[in-house]
């Protein structure tokens, strides 16, 4: 597992890239979970009800309309659960020592 640098506040994506990003590998470089021992690891995000990206081309107008299409579908009803974040259990996977200290979003 591949562990992240963060700094936060400094790295700013389009949101189109992010929604792009979690339906594509179900997870995005802004949702990580932060060790006392100073690693970060990418957090799983889940949201089902997203279109598959490989029905859209690869171009920007093409993730535009992706995000366009998920914010509608994501906000059609309100209240219901739509996104998971799923955080791994115990230590740290990279050193087997740090405890979780923060989810980073």
């Amino acid at each position: 597992m591949k562990g992240l640098s963060l700094v936060e506040g400094a790295h700013r994506r389009d949101f189109a890239d992010v929604v792009w990003q979690i339906a594509d590998k179900r997870g995005c470089d802004e949702v990580a979970i932060r060790y006392d021992c100073g690693h970060a690891i990418r957090a799983d995000v889940w949201a089902p009800t997203l279109a598959k990206t490989r029905e859209y081309g690869v171009g920007e107008a093409e993730r535009r309309r992706f995000m366009q299409h998920s914010l509608f579908v994501m906000t059609r009803e309100p209240g219901a659960p739509r996104v998971q974040i799923t955080v791994p259990e115990g230590l740290c996977r990279l050193c087997a020592r740090g405890q979780r200290q923060t989810l980073i979003c």
